[in-house]
């Protein structure tokens, strides 16, 4: 959850949309306000945000439908909700979350167990299909059955099934305008249109750059982090006043075009999300404003990793592990646990911190191990827990070892499997997220060319061996590949 898509910080597009009265709406319509912000206007006489741009576009290919309203008639319009991509178009992700989902009806999510079905579903290609769902936009949708062959889903039936969103949201009942004003929430900022990455043909749209812009420092946020507003009015008419806003409340005003202010994310009692704004008052008495939403990061999954040597060892053998940091992140102490103990800690400013010891336990005993770690603010993230399982008998001694551990947007990376045993090696396994992406029945060094990968991935890969005696031995790549923007 390192970054969030760039739309929300975008200048406004200007859709050369025909004017018209709420009463003449149809459902189905597409709408706007002033601004150039576009919903969906359902069945139930409720609009539906279109939370990112590449939502839009799996139901649309351009603006050429949109109408305009007035901002009184829009806003006598109550807000129904999100709008889901539209089923079999393209497959989703979450950026905490290594799983690979198609959209099935009504915003069910389909997780594909296996690369074989999503070759099978999406093509050879299918990698390039999935788009990443910011983690507070995943909330509107829900999980289905898992896909593990490609006859339990079909991507073309699922399209054909939602011709609309009212079909796939099954909206219903009489659109009925309030009678009187709906009282404000603070919404999911909606979509502002941006250039479609479709191949389909686009009417062409006239823009302008709109003459008010609000950037903030950081687009995600942490606990205690300091957020700058700036607000800056080009325009040629004169301002009477610029304000800017953090969580409804008023962090500065200035009477020029342009205005800068901070304020505190709140270290307690962290919301999933704040909204900043502007309002800037002409001297003509029109106020103009922009907002942006900022999710915050507080599952720290992503920013903590802990690595064991090896997942299945023998009981009293000495097994080492290893937790890593982001670089985002300012250490002060990393701390290593071990079925629910602290067994070490490393204090400094150090981004790994190693330690081994011995695990005990008849067989199948399992030893949940995770690190957490502490920044300079006091503020603590977790890593996800990893299982050490005991065994009673030798096991393979297993090594995964990628060609690089930096790559770059779009790259591959090879991956490499080998494994030792007293009795020899059998087979050896290639895994990603729990997946065999290349198995090889020899006790040679297995290889897999993996990718390509998005920028912004952590990636840990891990291998299985097995050895004469039927024996399995399992281990981790022991430092994470990390997927970095092209210079």
């Amino acid at each position: 959850m390192k970054r969030l898509f760039s739309s929300l910080s975008i200048a406004l597009l200007a859709l050369s949309a025909l004017p018209v009265h709420a009463a003449t709406l149809a459902p189905g319509d597409l709408i706007k306000g002033p601004n150039a912000t576009v919903y969906y206007y359902g069945q139930n006489g409720q609009r539906y945000v279109f939370p990112t741009p590449n939502t839009y576009f799996t139901w649309y290919s351009d603006f050429s439908s949109v109408k305009t309203l007035t901002a009184s008639e829009l806003a006598d319009l109550p807000l129904g909700g999100n709008a889901t991509y539209r089923p079999g178009v393209k497959l989703v992700k979450i950026t905490t979350d290594p799983k690979v989902y198609a959209v099935g009806s009504h915003g069910t999510l389909r997780w594909i167990e296996t690369e074989t079905a999503a070759q099978a579903l999406y093509g050879m290609d299918w990698n390039k299909k999935v788009d990443d769902v910011p983690d507070a936009f995943f909330i509107n949708y829900s999980m289905g059955p898992s896909i593990k062959n490609a006859s339990d889903f079909s991507p073309s039936a699922q399209m054909d099934a939602a011709p609309s969103i009212n079909v796939d949201k099954q909206l219903s009942g009489a659109p009925a305008t309030p009678t009187t004003p709906v009282t404000p929430v603070t919404p999911v900022t909606p979509v502002v249109p941006t250039t479609p990455t479709s191949t389909t043909p686009v009417t062409p749209v006239a823009t302008s750059t709109s003459p008010l812009t609000l950037t903030v420092s950081k687009t995600v946020l942490q606990p205690s982090d300091v957020e700058t507003l700036n607000s800056n009015y080009t325009g040629t008419d004169l301002v009477s006043k610029t304000e800017l806003f953090f969580d409804g409340s008023l962090v500065t005003s200035c009477t020029a075009k342009t205005c800068s202010g901070d304020a505190l994310v709140p270290r307690s009692g962290t919301k999933p999300s704040y909204v900043a704004e502007t309002h800037v008052t002409l001297a003509n008495g029109q106020v103009l404003t922009q907002s942006m939403t900022m999710n915050v990061q507080t599952d720290g999954s992503s920013l903590v990793t802990i690595v064991p040597a090896q997942l299945v060892v023998k009981s009293d053998q000495n097994v080492g592990m290893t937790a890593y940091a982001d670089t985002s992140l300012a250490v002060s102490r990393i701390d290593i646990n071990v079925d629910g103990t602290n067994v070490h800690a490393c204090t400094g400013t150090g981004l790994t911190c190693s330690w081994s010891l011995v695990l005990t336990g008849g067989e199948g005993a399992l030893h949940p191990v995770y690190a957490t770690v502490q920044d300079s603010l006091g503020r603590t993230y977790t890593s996800k827990t990893v299982n050490i399982t005991n065994s009673t008998k030798d096991v393979p001694a297993v090594t995964v070892t990628p060609a690089k551990t930096t790559i770059y947007d779009g790259e591959s990376v090879d991956v490499t499997v080998t494994a030792s045993s007293n009795v020899g090696v059998s087979s050896i396994d290639v895994i990603k997220d729990g997946v065999s992406i290349k198995h090889c029945t020899s006790g040679a060094p297995c290889t897999a060319t993996t990718g390509p990968w998005t920028k912004g991935s952590s990636l840990i890969f891990s291998g299985n061996a097995v050895d004469a005696l039927g024996t399995t031995g399992t281990a981790m790549s022991q430092q994470p590949v990390v997927v970095t923007a092209r210079p």
